[in-house]
């Protein structure tokens, strides 16, 4: 069971040397479509949102900000309602488990909407209201079966199971309530009428008796209807047609009617079934209303829920039903998805729910399951035997079947096992099944504990310890870059019988990840016992660590001598290419391929450029150019994205820096058709206090790393602003202060945003684009490398675009050339990206930017002005991991700098090369050095000099 809370990163991570904090409260991230999710896949024109906290139920509960932004963009609330009105307690309980600190599921809303707007649009949108803890679209989810054979009489599935052994123990769970919350049932069906729950306090008359919410939900409950484009709830579960037979399917394989001389068996036998209706008549496959059927069966009092549909698609919606459910003493039970891959699928892969993967009658993974570290059993899901509509039989596969015979053994389980509760009954279960990794080589561990062992469930005592709130302490400011030693901290949870003696040994499963600390002793744990903060247990990360990599320790557990021996997976990103500055009042991300904003095309990999919480910024890339055929360059091109600048060195924080933040990257251009053989060096530089907080400097320095001169070289920043109404903007150019710019033209008091040329060594450029103006180089959908080229040597062709009328969705180029770079030489232009309230605060901005810049140039040349050698204190001092040794040069010299103990013995050679004039800041990375008081000292020529550093641990 998921219970283990994943770091998932909301907004920024904390860029200094402490444990990442997984939630930055400072800044709320732009919501954007999770990978895979296309406008089929949600509601149209509807939203959910939490507020924070309750409100009247009507559309002035949003309040006046979001409302009044909502409208200026076009978009009008026609309905909000609240989701849950009766949420005032789980009226009949699963258990006696209270819902912990506070219920706010009536805070829950669900509105529709007026507005040809995207969706991620009026979701940012209602998320600048401070009272919105979240919103996010209303998802369709999908089941995960397909039918399969003619009805044929057996259940072959069974056998490995023991299913027929686990009945000469335990033969009822008439107790038992199991909701299925699907796309409804047969509920006259011969093999499940018996066995179908009816709600005697709310019988059919009218009137809601039970005073729940549901008028006359005496044989469970419909939340669609006919259609999802209706969506008229009515009070008859039943499947209409043939198509929608899936919960039939589901049902039967849960609890059909057993020893009543007819059809087919069921584990459970006897368990009542809840019927729960989330789908239309309509639609064979989706699952629209899947989360409010869950909070029905668990205020109905169902003790296990099961769900055989899902999709990739996530959010705190999902995630808060879900732990209502489980505080209520509940059992949720998901299909783990039908896709043959390791994508996660909700609800399976929520912490706290039970996912299922399938396998054949021989234990083999079945060809369609998904797998992955989040699966926690598999169970039989190739052509299974049971119920369909109108009182007939037939064969299914998928996940969608596996997940029903393990809500069946969990129900004779539980029926056996009452003094359990849903969460020990979920883990009893899995620890009771048997092992299967033998016959799964390319699927080792991915496809959960083992195939569900009814037999061992109802005889077998077990034990159970998994982890919860993994730590991550980086010292390279969250990037987890190659070479550096991460600490992880773990929470170990017991949850069933008292371990002792409990250890874990820990081991990579991948490449590109050292294990330093194989091992850690937790002592004694008892039943629902908590060991917190158990570490550190570091990690190296290896130095050819792919970037963005994922990777995986696996984690084995041994208590009570030997009796107890389990083992599970923890999977996180390392050798991550970008940081995340978020030191002044705006944030964004810088990359290490040229990027500003997101490192990934298409808005992905970041944060974007923010500030007063609004999301505006879709793409910002360098491009470089000497002709219509080489332009270097990751800017959009036709139809994609060029991916022309590759990195060379990590984006890294420099520690000692004169500004409050400042980062470095290198990359080239090896990927282009026809490469400029350059290197670029990169560096990011932000300000934390006014009037310097609302920019960030970027600076590049192009090096020529050919044999040849380079000339005619023109270079510039390709930004696409999206500003309130992305159609509605409009842009113009500065030439005071060299400076493109973008306002909302039906929003005035949105923020501007802008980019400032500071280089001040060639001609400006500026060259704006709307793709919706006609004979626009963007008008095709296409920005070819001869457009590129153009719009970078024609300098300042226009100097407004989108003036007049509502405006345009505009984008454009700024920057200089043509520039001539030697062989080996180099150039550098600098560019400030600008926020402000209004032109005039952009404008006040954009001067505050280049008086900074000019102090860095002038401090930067006294620093290579230097008068003679010095060598300088590093930085940090204490240090644990990274530290860097400051040292100037007045001129060329082979320098050597070594780091020896105070016996003289060397420990390493730093630098045994030559470097140029100027200041170096020598990177030194002390991790596997003892902790202790060392010596780093210098050799330039004649200059020589010696100072202590100290390493703590």
């Amino acid at each position: 069971m998921k219970l283990r809370l994943y770091l998932f990163a909301l907004a920024a991570l904390f860029l200094s040397f402490q444990i990442e904090d997984p939630f930055n409260t400072k800044l709320r991230e732009p919501f954007i479509l999770p990978n895979g999710v296309t406008k089929n896949d949600y509601l149209p024109n509807t939203v959910i949102i939490k507020l924070k906290q309750t409100q009247a139920k009507s559309i002035n509960s949003m309040g006046v900000p979001a409302r009044t932004q909502l409208e200026k963009k076009g978009i009008n609330i026609v309905k909000m309602d609240a989701l849950f009105p009766n949420t005032t307690s789980n009226n009949k309980s699963a258990g006696t488990f209270a819902l912990g600190p506070k219920n706010e599921l009536n805070q829950i809303y669900i509105a529709t909407y007026e507005g040809s707007n995207s969706i991620e649009e009026v979701i940012n949108t209602l998320q600048q209201d401070a009272q919105v803890e979240y919103a996010e679209p209303s998802y369709i989810h999908y089941t995960h079966a397909t039918p399969n054979d003619p009805f044929l009489n057996s259940q072959t599935h069974f056998t490995r199971m023991q299913v027929s052994q686990a009945w000469d123990i335990a033969q009822s769970a008439a107790n038992i309530l199991v909701a299925i919350v699907d796309s409804g049932s047969d509920l006259d069906h011969e093999d499940l009428a018996a066995n179908i729950y009816y709600n005697q306090a709310d019988p059919i008359n009218g009137r809601d008796d039970d005073g729940d919410g549901f008028v006359d939900n005496f044989a469970g409950w419909d939340f669609v209807g006919l259609s999802a484009t209706t969506m008229i709830p009515d009070n008859n579960p039943n499947v209409t047609s043939d198509s929608t037979q899936h919960g039939v399917h589901v049902s039967g394989l849960v609890s059909a009617v057993t020893n009543n001389a007819k059809g087919i068996a069921s584990i459970a036998r006897d368990a009542k079934l809840l019927i729960v209706k989330t789908g239309a008549d309509n639609n064979a496959r989706a699952i629209y209303k899947g989360y409010e059927g869950i909070k029905y069966a668990v205020d109905m009092g169902a003790k296990i829920i099961n769900c055989s549909w899902g999709s990739s698609a996530s959010g705190q919606f999902g995630q808060e039903i879900i732990n209502y459910a489980v505080s209520s003493g509940a059992l949720i039970i998901a299909s783990a998805g039908n896709d043959n891959n390791n994508v996660p699928n909700y609800p399976a892969s929520y912490p706290g729910v039970i996912s299922v993967s399938a396998v054949a009658n021989n234990d083999v993974k079945s060809s369609f399951s998904n797998y992955g570290d989040k699966v926690d059993i598999a169970a039989p899901g190739t052509s299974i035997l049971s119920t369909l509509n109108n009182g007939r039989y037939g064969y299914m596969s998928g996940t969608s079947m596996s997940a029903p015979l393990v809500s069946s053994a969990a129900a004779l389980l539980w029926a056996m096992r009452p003094d359990l509760t849903g969460e020990q009954i979920g883990e009893h279960l899995r620890m009771a099944s048997d092992p299967i990794n033998d016959l799964n080589a390319n699927h080792f561990d991915w496809l959960g504990k083992g195939r569900v062992n009814v037999l061992n469930a109802i005889q077998n005592k077990y034990y159970s310890v998994r982890f919860e709130n993994p730590i991550i302490q980086d010292p390279s400011n969250g990037s987890r870059l190659p070479g550096v030693e991460l600490a992880l901290y773990f929470d170990f949870k017991n949850y069933l019988d008292p371990v002792d003696g409990l250890h874990v040994q820990i081991s990579s499963v991948s490449p590109f990840l050292e294990v330093l600390t194989p091992s850690a002793s937790i002592g004694n744990l008892a039943s629902l016992g908590i060991r917190k903060q158990v570490g550190p247990i570091r990690v190296r990360v290896l130095p050819n660590a792919p970037a963005n990599r994922e990777v995986s320790l696996k984690l084995n557990y041994t208590a009570n001598g030997t009796s107890f021996t389990a083992s599970e997976v923890f999977t996180f990103e390392i050798a991550l290419d970008y940081l995340n500055v978020n030191i002044n009042k705006i944030s964004t991300t810088f990359a290490s391929n040229g990027r500003l904003g997101y490192s990934k095309a298409d808005g992905k990999g970041g944060l974007g450029f923010v500030y007063r919480d609004e999301s505006m910024l879709y793409e910002a890339s360098l491009l470089i150019g000497k002709s219509s055929t080489q332009v270097s360059n990751n800017t959009r091109n036709e139809g994609n994205y060029n991916e022309d600048f590759v990195k060379v060195i990590n984006a890294s924080k420099v520690a000692l820096s004169d500004a409050d933040f400042e980062a470095t990257a290198t990359f080239n251009d090896e990927k282009a058709m026809s490469p400029l053989n350059l290197i670029v060096k990169s560096k990011i530089q932000a300000y934390e206090k006014a009037p310097f907080d609302k920019f960030v400097l970027l600076n590049y320095e192009i090096i020529n790393n050919g044999l040849t001169d380079l000339e005619g070289i023109y270079t510039g920043m390709f930004v696409d602003w999206d500003l309130d109404v992305s159609n509605n903007n409009a842009t113009q150019y500065d030439p005071v202060n060299k400076m493109g710019y973008v306002y909302a033209m039906r929003n005035k008091d949105f923020p501007y945003g802008g980019v400032k040329l500071l280089s001040l060594n060639t001609d400006p450029i500026y060259a704006p684009f709307s793709y919706q103006r006609a004979g626009d180089p963007l008008a095709d959908g296409k920005f070819t490398q001869m457009e590129k080229f153009a719009a970078l040597r024609d300098g300042i062709s226009l100097t407004q675009l989108g003036t007049t009328g509502n405006g345009l969705d505009v984008m454009y180029i700024i920057g200089s050339g043509p520039y001539k770079i030697p062989a080996g030489k180099s150039v550098t232009v600098s560019y400030a990206f600008l926020a402000g309230d209004n032109l005039n605060d952009l404008q006040q901005v954009s001067q505050q930017a280049q008086l900074k810049y000019t102090e860095n140039i002038e401090k930067q040349a006294e620093k290579e002005n230097v008068s003679a050698n010095s060598l300088g204190q590093n930085y940090p001092n204490p240090v644990q991991s990274l530290t860097q040794i400051p040292l100037k040069l007045v001129e060329r010299t082979v320098v050597k700098l070594q780091l020896t103990d105070l016996q003289g013995r060397v420990i390493k050679t730093l630098v045994n090369t030559t470097l140029d004039a100027g200041l170096h800041l020598i990177p030194f990375n002390a991790q596997g050095i003892p902790a202790g008081v060392y010596i780093y000292e210098v050799k330039a020529g004649s200059y020589k000099k010696a100072l202590k550093m100290v390493v703590v641990k």
